[in-house]
C-alpha cells in the first residue's frame, strides 16, 4: 500500500507536469498541493457554469470533462491531467463557458483567494506562474491560428462547392424552362399548370432528412450544413415517431441523450416499424464503441466537422438497401 509520503511525492510530480506549474520547485508545488481539496463528480454534473465568477480553479486528475457554450454546444473535451478555469482565476473575468462532466471524474479544487495569497507571499513563485501562463496563452494563440486557418480552408472549399452547385442549378433551371415552353406549346397545356405538375414530381426526388435533437442550435447547424436536402425537425424521439408516420423520410439523424424518448429508444422503434429507414446517431457524450453496439447506420461525434459529416450523410443515402 502507498504510504502518505510516497503519495504526496506522486501528487507533487503530477502537479509539476501541469503547464501553469511548470518550473516550480518541489517545495513550491507542495504549497499548491496544500491548497487542494478533493472532489468527485458524476456524469452530467457541472464543475462550473458560464457567466459565474471565477472563485476557484480545478485540476482534473481522472475522468473526462466537456466544454459547453452558453448555447449548449460541446466545443471541446478535457482529459487528465490538466487545469480547468485557471485563466479566470488569474484575470478575474467571468467564465465564458460551462464545464460538464462526461465520465466519472476526480478533481482538485483550489480557491482563488488562497491561491492569490500564496502567490503574494512568494514572489519567485508568482513570477514563475505568470511566466508559465504567458507560455500557455502563446501556445493557445498559435493553436487558435492553426484552427482558424483550417476553418477558413474548409469554409473556402464549402463555398466553392456551393458555387458549383448553384451554377449547375441555374443551368438546369434554364434548360427546364425551355423544355416547359416546348412541352406547353406542343401539348396546348397551360405552362403554369404544367410547371406545378413538374414541381410535384421533382419534390419527391429531393432526399428528406429528419433531424432529432433537443438543441435548436444544433438542428439549425445541421440544416445549414445540408442545403441540398429537405430538412424537417423534431425535438425528441416521441415527436420524431409522430412525424415519421406523416412524412416520407430518407434518413433520420438523432441525438442520443434527449428528454421524452432518447436516441436508443427511437432507433428501436424505427427499426421495428420502418426497418429500411437509415438512422445516424450523434452525440458529444456517448462513446462511439457504445453506439456501434446498436444497429445505427453511422455515428457523428459532436462538435461537428462539416466535411466528414456531409460525406457520411451522402454515403448513407447512396448505400443500397440491405
Amino acid at each position: 500500500m502507498v504510504n502518505p509520503t510516497s503519495k504526496e511525492k506522486l501528487l507533487i510530480q503530477v502537479l509539476r507536469k501541469i503547464p501553469i506549474f511548470k518550473g516550480l520547485s518541489p517545495s513550491q508545488v507542495k504549497k499548491i498541493l496544500g491548497l487542494c481539496q478533493n472532489k468527485a463528480y458524476e456524469p452530467g454534473e457541472h464543475v462550473c457554469d458560464s457567466g459565474t465568477k471565477p472563485d476557484e480553479m480545478f485540476v482534473l486528475l481522472s475522468g473526462e470533462l466537456a466544454i459547453i457554450t452558453p448555447e449548449g454546444l460541446k466545443v471541446a473535451t478535457i482529459l487528465p491531467v490538466t487545469t480547468v478555469g485557471e485563466m479566470g482565476v488569474i484575470t478575474g473575468q467571468p467564465r465564458v463557458a460551462s464545464v460538464e462532466v462526461s465520465k466519472p471524474s476526480a478533481l482538485f479544487l483550489i480557491h482563488k483567494a488562497q491561491f492569490d495569497a500564496v502567490l503574494r507571499d512568494d514572489e519567485d513563485m508568482q513570477a514563475k506562474v505568470f511566466r508559465a501562463i504567458i507560455d500557455v496563452l502563446s501556445g493557445k494563440l498559435s493553436n487558435d491560428n492553426i484552427r482558424l486557418r483550417d476553418y477558413q480552408m474548409e469554409k473556402a472549399r464549402y463555398e466553392g462547392r456551393i458555387a458549383v452547385l448553384q451554377r449547375r442549378l441555374k443551368e438546369n433551371q434554364s434548360r427546364a424552362g425551355i423544355a416547359l415552353d416546348m412541352a406547353a406549346h406542343k401539348t396546348g397545356t397551360d405552362r403554369e399548370e404544367l410547371n406545378l405538375h413538374v414541381e410535384e414530381q421533382v419534390k419527391d426526388l429531393i432526399p428528406r432528412i429528419l433531424i432529432v435533437d433537443d438543441e435548436a442550435d444544433f438542428r439549425l447547424l445541421v440544416k445549414d450544413a445540408l442545403p441540398g436536402f429537405d430538412i424537417v425537425e423534431a425535438e425528441h424521439g416521441r415527436q420524431a415517431l409522430e412525424m415519421v408516420q406523416e412524412v416520407k423520410l430518407d434518413l433520420v439523424i438523432t441525438d442520443i441523450n434527449m428528454p421524452e424518448m432518447d436516441g436508443m429508444q427511437l432507433l428501436e422503434n424505427l427499426k421495428a416499424q420502418y426497418p429500411d429507414l437509415k438512422v445516424l446517431a450523434t452525440s458529444g457524450y456517448v462513446e462511439a464503441e457504445e453506439v456501434h453496439k446498436h444497429p445505427f447506420d453511422g455515428f457523428i461525434e459532436k462538435p461537428l466537422s462539416l466535411e466528414p459529416f456531409q460525406l457520411l450523410v451522402e454515403q448513407t443515402l447512396g448505400q443500397p438497401d440491405a
